[in-house]
């Protein structure tokens, strides 16, 4: 008689995953001038298709994703809370980091809040997406560290106009869609320099980028 036996192999699989609070930031603060460093070269960039980098199936890491008028990637100036939730970038109702401010009805993730913060209506739809980390770019290579001079060149159509607090910007409007995005630079419209840095990116639709960063 023959004898038969049969294994079973079990697979367990688990997972994890850690909810972050986006923090503001003050992007019209006093910072050093002085020549910028060349913006870091990154590798080609996708608004969908994820990095091997990335901390999450399908989501592509901070660096990766790109930047244009009204939009970070896949996260649009506009959405609703529920459509930004569903794109897995966010994590809602947070309590807020500064103390007396209301629950942060979005927040990025954990490993993107040193990149991006978000501000959102009362009713969680975004209306505001500020950049503040390098390597994150245009399809014309623009982002954090970008000198004035390279700003002119990929966008010779636009003025530079006073942003505030001694400073200015360089606003770029789709007209397609009514998305915008701001660079912001540390020197007033008459004082800049050629190697002035970007300093901060803001996307937004409607509404043109403030290029400011305070309060809740």
């Amino acid at each position: 008689m023959t004898m038969m036996k049969k294994q079973i192999a079990a697979l367990v699989l688990a997972g994890s995953v850690a909810g972050g609070i986006g923090a503001g930031v003050l992007a019209n603060a006093a910072t050093s001038r002085g020549p910028a460093a060349p913006a870091p070269s990154s590798p080609a960039r996708s608004s969908t298709t994820p990095s091997s980098e990335g901390g999450e199936s399908g989501m592509a890491s901070p660096d990766v994703l790109e930047l244009a008028p009204g939009r970070v990637g896949p996260v649009r100036a506009g959405m609703s809370k529920a459509q930004a939730l569903a794109t897995g970038y966010f994590v809602a109702d947070r309590p807020a980091p500064v103390e007396g401010c209301p629950v942060v009805p979005l927040a990025w993730k954990d490993e993107y809040v040193n990149t991006y913060d978000v501000y959102t209506l009362g009713n969680g739809e975004i209306s505001s997406i500020g950049v503040r980390g390098r390597g994150v770019t245009t399809a014309q290579g623009i982002g954090i560290g970008s000198t004035y001079d390279e700003v002119k060149a990929a966008y010779p159509d636009e003025s530079l106009l006073a942003a505030g607090y001694g400073q200015s910007g360089v606003r770029v409007f789709d007209r397609q869609d009514g998305g915008w995005i701001g660079f912001l630079f540390d020197a007033e419209p008459g004082a800049i320099e050629g190697s002035d840095p970007v300093t901060f990116v803001e996307v937004t639709k409607g509404a043109e980028p403030s290029l400011m960063r305070d309060g809740c």
